[in-house]
């Protein structure tokens, strides 16, 4: 089963436990669910975890009881990405027993960017201009979660902010700072013009297998393997056909809030002729996730894989951009701008 790249997780589903509760029971089932498929499995200490994972679930007497102990699971896997989501109920008694307490309040909490830049929403494409003439159009993607017509609709206004700069911009600026992810595909296909048709979806699993996750067609992406071969995941009802902005030049922008999905993107550009990267080193989970259901409606989202580049490379601790800048404010902005004054037609206009 290929990854589903950390979106719209398709999930793995088992049969609902309706025997007598069991934590040790649980405990087993989730370590049977995890071990087999999570890519640092190797590193991982499974009769310690299973062990402390014991310790956490004594007296308990449901489900929310063993929360600690699923969080301990995925935080001793040790890719950053992996992650629980609960049952709005099972949420619900959590909190009437604890408040907002974390479910292990030993546990470090998870690194957090300093990028100024997360949490924007969506911006208006802007022209720059360069000197002698020439414009740039920067277009900005902030991070989307979600699917269906939301997704279609963030890819179609994408899409159209970037076509419609066909006609007079010299180049373009691809803004992903504070892009934490999300949902990849409507991102890509809003970017279809610049990156063109072809397998997106790129990673190497733990055993070094290759997978092209889904192709990219005629503003579509559509799901090429597995049981799920054939869905699409989104689509912009505005695509039409851009040759012209194949050998456009791109600048693209990260920082430390480029995570996820947000560095899926960055990674679609390397190797693609005209284009560097400017700002700072993105956060460091270029890794996809795969959601196993527990029979106690417990949800374990597990890395499975890691994205890889066209080139081939994977990014275990980020992506370093070719050009390092101060990635706050408009420093990679000028530079970039630096950058497509010199390249054609962006120098030849100027």
């Amino acid at each position: 089963m290929p990854p589903a790249l950390m979106l719209a997780v398709f999930l793995h589903s088992m049969a609902p436990d309706h025997g007598p509760f069991s934590a040790e029971a649980r405990i087993r089932e989730a370590i049977a669910t995890v071990q087999p498929v999570a890519y640092r499995s190797a590193q991982v200490d499974w009769e310690d975890v299973e062990a402390e994972m014991g310790r956490l679930s004594e007296g308990a007497v449901d489900t929310a009881d063993l929360l600690p102990a699923y969080q301990t699971l995925l935080s001793r896997l040790g890719d950053g990405h992996s992650f629980l989501q609960a049952p709005a109920e099972v949420l619900a008694a959590w909190r009437e027993r604890h408040g907002d307490q974390p479910f292990v309040p030993d546990q470090p909490p998870r690194r957090q960017p300093t990028s100024a830049f997360v949490g924007r929403g969506p911006e208006e494409p802007a022209d720059l201009p360069l000197p002698g003439g020439a414009v740039v159009r920067r277009v900005t993607l902030p991070a989307f979660a979600g699917g269906g017509a939301a997704a279609d609709a963030y890819a179609d206004r994408l899409f159209r902010q970037v076509a419609a700069g066909a006609g007079y911009s010299c180049g373009y600026v691809v803004d992903l700072r504070g892009n934490t992810g999300g949902n990849i595909w409507p991102m890509l296909i809003g970017l279809s013009g610049l990156l063109g048709d072809g397998p997106q979806g790129l990673f190497r699993t733990a055993d070094g297998q290759d997978i092209s996750y889904a192709l990219m067609q005629s503003g579509a992406a559509v799901i090429t393997d597995g049981p799920n071969a054939g869905v699409v995941l989104a689509t912009a009802q505005g695509w039409r056909p851009m040759p012209e902005l194949a050998g456009a030049p791109v600048a693209v922008l990260v920082d430390d809030g480029t995570a996820s999905s947000g560095e899926g993107v960055a990674l679609a550009f390397v190797g693609r002729p005209f284009t560097r990267s400017f700002g700072a080193r993105t956060y460091g989970v270029a890794s996809a996730n795969e959601g196993y259901a527990l029979s106690d409606g417990v949800s374990l989202v597990v890395t499975v894989a890691l994205m890889r580049d066209p080139t081939g490379a994977t990014h275990p601790d980020g992506y370093a951009p070719d050009e390092a800048v101060d990635p706050a404010g408009e420093a990679p902005v000028q530079a970039a701008l630096a950058w497509l004054g010199a390249q054609p037609p962006c120098g030849a206009a100027s």
